[in-house]
């Protein structure tokens, strides 16, 4: 009875144990949280609004990150309040409001916080989510609440406000009633097609009788608009509705409506950093202010930024407005011929606008001999209806060269003079509009080198122990062809990553591997990647740019996590191959808390640009089996690889508890060396009669020659054989001699070759180099090899006869 006691003892003991060491491995299984959608995505100044997001992984959310301006907050909301509930005769059954799917949220909003979007994202032990957009606005949120689908029943809102919704259903339409006075501007602006939304909008307003006073479709893109001023005190209906009839949840969108400032346009579009400027504003509702004098701080953002106009009636709607360094000229009309032309000394802005149908701005500058100017036209990308076209004209009225639509709508043109001497940049609109609103920056610069980096995933995961890729993407513009550095920064404790070079011209896109040690700080981060470089003999520094998905996000954050179930580690140092060739490579599993599973091993790398290292190399992946701690895998360069080196490293993938667990090992070198030599024929087709041998004639023969394309110092001789040659053809023998490039093969058939039938040869070039041989294999030569005329003429009567 005792020793029975001891031994279930000893058991339970070896069970606890194996539980205590499957902990880390079930903490790691966990999956990163995913945001499919939010239930709201607008937030009014000074309020707290409960939302639902909806994805995946969701239970264990303990944080909020918010990236962008500040003033907005987040906690997990309280779960609903049932009206009806159950009752369990025992106990022990209670409701279940833990779901991984959605998540009840609590967002605040400070009163003083900025307008305009930001980023949230979610974080549980195991990562961080990618990010979704939510907006703060001034107005009143409201959202459609069906069913209000006619004028019965259409939903009461009080203006100003905000309306969401989304037309799920094509072939219906959403009512809203609202009270207005009479002689009240009250202004109704869609926004879906601006944001995204696949609805082609239509909007109607009808008086309470319903008849229909008032309907706007395509004003701003896809998005309607209508400016509407109340005939009478009562009650007026908002109808909108898909133009094609069509529906879905995606179909959503937003009615800013009310006695609100609506801006058109604003003239110029943009000013420069450290200088005032006056600008000119058209709208509605904006209490006469027509005109006001902006300063532009010296340490301004660069680029285009959201403004407002601000009355007694709220905020208007943004318009973007760009801050540059250049110099800024404003056009002056006349200026429509090259003998009124404005005179401009570049480098500078012009800030312009075609104010006509048939209007033509241009202007005059000098130009040096091999100086080069870039001619860039932003508009759309403000939102000015102009689809400008661009002509660059010399003194004689030639024109030089000429540009329509380089970016969306907007014309660009770069010219290096062969001529010193004064030249025209001509601009008007393709389809010979204009009006107040189309308004323009044309930039006149010489190309200035520089380089941008991005950086992805957003959000890389690490274990203790384990490494972590992050891929860097450097993008070169106006010629600079310079090295780049990229750092990370703000790395947490016990994480490291080395500095990575991008040496000058490469278009590789490496990678930064990052490393956690065993007692690396848990929990998740914000990082950087600075990169620098130099420009014009100056050290410049550029921060990147994180993406998700092919998307710019606004901010990057590294999790570390804790001792993962396994960990890789290349046991080969360094690989060095050969076109066509193949090496191996040894890799070691070290396996953690009892983990026993499968784990798929594979390499994994870049070759030049963001070719994966599969365009190069062939590899099939290995798997180690539950008491297996190496795999050996197999690498085949192709015979067209790039050659070079580049780093590869290696990727292990196991299942746990369902989910996919993965981990990355440092990276090592790969070199592909070029084969010395490669073979091409002249003819990839030839023909060739079957002829008796006493019957002499030019089609009994054909001829083809074997080009070398010899590689590096390899300069021997090349022994050349022709592999599939059939009975009754002859082939010369024939070698490319030493530093020779090609050799002459003469085909000759006789009356035993297969008449009537096509042969594939191959020419096999072989090499010995120091010791080694090499053998190449052309592309097949098909030989069609034809009967003789006389017999192929008896044929044809035989089977005439046999009709």
């Amino acid at each position: 009875m005792l020793e029975r006691s001891s031994e279930s003892w000893r058991e339970s003991v070896r069970l606890l144990h194996i539980l205590l060491l499957l902990i880390p491995i079930s903490l790691l299984s966990q999956s990163v949280p995913k945001i499919n959608s939010i239930s709201h995505d607008w937030f009014e100044r000074g309020t707290t609004t409960v939302v639902t997001l909806e994805g995946e992984n969701l239970a264990q959310v303990n944080g909020f990150i918010f990236s962008g301006d500040g003033g907005l907050t987040a906690t997990n909301a309280p779960p609903p309040v049932y009206s009806a509930s159950l009752e369990t005769s025992r106990g022990g059954i209670v409701p279940a409001e833990n779901d991984e799917k959605k998540l009840r949220l609590s967002v605040t909003v400070a009163p003083e916080a900025p307008l305009g979007g930001r980023e949230l994202r979610v974080a549980t032990p195991s990562g961080v989510s990618e990010p979704v957009i939510v907006n703060v606005d001034f107005l009143r949120q409201i959202n459609e609440a069906g069913p209000n689908n006619d004028t019965n029943h259409a939903q009461l809102v009080e203006l100003p406000a905000a309306i969401n919704g989304a037309i799920r259903d094509g072939a219906r339409s959403d009512f809203f009633r609202f009270k207005a006075q009479k002689g009240r501007r009250l202004i109704f602006d869609v926004w879906a097609f601006r944001l995204g939304s696949p609805l082609d909008s239509s909007l109607a307003l009808f008086d309470a009788a319903g008849k229909e006073l008032a309907r706007s479709e395509d004003v701003n893109g896809l998005d309607s608009l209508i400016d509407f001023k109340a005939p009478d005190d009562g009650e007026y209906f908002l109808e909108i509705r898909d133009s094609r009839y069509k529906g879905g949840k995606d179909y959503k969108y937003r009615i800013v409506a009310g006695e609100l400032p609506y801006l058109d346009s604003v003239f110029p579009l943009g000013g420069r950093r450290g200088q005032p400027v006056e600008v000119e504003l058209r709208g509605r509702n904006l209490d006469a202010l027509g005109k006001m004098k902006l300063k532009i701080e010296p340490n301004a953002p660069l680029g285009q930024q959201e403004i407002r106009a601000h009355t007694t009636g709220g905020f208007s709607n943004p318009v973007l407005f760009d801050v540059g360094e250049l110099a800024e000229f404003t056009e002056a009309e006349p200026n429509n011929t090259t003998t009124n032309a404005n005179a401009v000394n570049p480098p500078l802005v012009i800030n312009g606008r075609i104010n006509g149908g048939k209007d033509v701005d241009q202007f005059k500058f000098k130009a040096e001999k091999n100086q080069t100017f870039i001619f860039e036209v932003e508009a759309s990308r403000f939102g000015s209806p102009l689809d400008a076209v661009l002509y660059l004209v010399d003194s004689h009225g030639k024109v030089v060269q000429q540009n329509d639509d380089a970016v969306g709508a907007d014309a660009r043109i770069e010219q290096t003079f062969g001529e010193a001497g004064e030249y025209f940049i001509r601009i008007r609109d393709l389809l010979e509009r204009g009006g107040e609103d189309f308004g323009y920056r044309l930039s006149i610069r010489p190309p200035k080198p520089d380089f941008t980096v991005n950086f992805f995933p957003d959000a890389p995961r690490v274990s203790r122990g384990s490494y972590a890729v992050v891929n860097v993407d450097v993008q070169r513009r106006a010629g600079y062809g310079g090295a780049v550095e990229a750092r990370l920064e703000n790395l947490p404790a016990g994480v490291t990553a080395e500095p990575l070079l991008v040496p000058a011209d490469s278009a590789v896109s490496p990678q930064i591997i990052v490393h956690a040690g065993e007692e690396a700080a848990l929990g998740h981060y914000p990082i950087k990647l600075e990169a620098k470089g130099v420009i014009g003999g100056q050290r410049v520094g550029r921060e990147g740019r994180p993406q998700e998905d092919g998307r710019a996000v606004r901010e990057a954050f590294l999790t570390v996590l804790d001792e993962p179930p396994f960990t890789l580690e290349p046991v080969t140092l360094s690989v060095r191959m050969e076109q066509d060739q193949s090496a191996t490579v040894e890799v070691a599993a070290r396996r953690h808390g009892g983990f026993a599973g499968d784990i798929q091993v594979t390499a994994e790398g870049f070759s030049s640009g963001k070719e994966p290292l599969g365009r190069n190399v062939e590899l099939q992946p290995v798997t180690l089996k539950g008491a297996d701690s190496r795999a050996t895998l197999n690498l085949k360069a192709k015979l067209d690889s790039e050659t070079g080196t580049r780093m590869v490293l290696f990727k292990g993938e196991a299942k746990v508890d369902g989910q996919t667990v993965t981990q990355y090992s440092r990276s090592i070198p790969l070199t592909i060396d070029p084969f010395p030599f490669t073979l091409s024929s002249s003819l990839p087709r030839l023909a060739v009669t079957a002829l008796p041998p006493d019957r002499k004639s030019a089609a009994g023969e054909a001829e083809f020659s074997v080009k070398a394309n010899r590689r590096g110092w390899f300069t021997d001789d090349i022994n050349l054989a022709v592999e599939g040659v059939p009975e009754g053809i002859t082939i010369n023998a024939t070698n490319i001699a030493r530093g020779g490039g090609e050799a002459g093969f003469k085909i000759t058939a006789n009356d035993k070759a297969p008449a009537g039938k096509e042969v594939s040869l191959t020419v096999v070039g072989t090499a010995n180099i120091n010791g080694r041989n090499y053998q190449f294999r052309s592309s097949p030569i098909v030989v069609t090899i034809n009967a003789p005329a006389a017999e192929a003429a008896s044929a044809s009567e035989k089977a005439s006869a046999a009709k």
